[in-house]
């Protein structure tokens, strides 16, 4: 399956599509940053999208370095890391746009999983460390904060030191500014040894959907 024809400009914006403009390709790209995935997985994120098509945006990304494979399974590079600002972005702009009359929702909630990272780490400072098991819609994902960075992979994380699960309609609901981190967790159980990181897990959540909703 060809590429479409480059723009062939020196444009950094014109670049940047050259290699993720293509159909699939950005969201082939999300659905690795909940971690790593086979071909059944990601397509599984990817209602609609064709084995053929898919095959090619994984050789593709994998040639530009975005993308490595070992095994059966595919997994971003740094380099493929780094589009995560970019999809959150994505994200935020298309939150104020209507939905199809009749999505195609793909499976699970990994899709989610950048997004998530995405307001995380715009809303992280250098000095916060935190480990927390967010389980969003019933699956569990491991979240680490440290000097600035954000890692959230899916799956559980063991021996987490704090354990929140909550729905990702709650996130939406504050990013629209309709409730407070706190008023949704008062109402569900928090599993934590140090209440130091539950104050500062809290703290970051509510930053990051605030960041989410454009409200910073």
């Amino acid at each position: 399956m060809s590429r479409l024809k480059p723009y062939a400009m020196s444009c950094p914006v014109s670049l940047s599509l050259d290699l993720l403009g293509n159909r699939w390709a950005l969201l082939v790209l999300r659905e690795l940053h909940a971690g790593p995935a086979s071909f059944a997985q990601i397509r599984g994120g990817l209602p609609g999208i064709a084995t053929n098509m898919l095959s090619a945006r994984l050789t593709e990304l994998c040639n530009a370095g975005l993308i490595s494979k070992t095994r059966r399974l595919y997994a971003l590079t740094d380099a493929g890391l780094s589009t995560r600002a970019i999809l959150f972005e994505l994200a935020r702009f298309g939150r104020s746009l209507p939905a199809p009359d009749a999505p195609s929702d793909p499976d699970g909630i990994s899709h989610r999983a950048v997004v998530f990272a995405g307001a995380i780490e715009r809303a992280a400072g250098p000095l916060d460390d935190i480990r927390a098991q967010i389980t969003l819609n019933g699956e569990p994902f491991a979240l680490t904060v440290s000097g600035g960075r954000v890692a959230l992979q899916a799956g559980p994380m063991p021996l987490a030191p704090v354990e929140l699960a909550f729905e990702w309609s709650d996130v939406e609901a504050v990013a629209r500014g309709d409730q407070r981190v706190a008023h949704f967790v008062a109402e569900r159980e928090i599993a934590a040894e140090d209440p130091l990181q539950v104050a500062a897990l809290l703290d970051l959540l509510q930053k990051a959907m605030d960041i989410y909703g454009g409200f910073k």
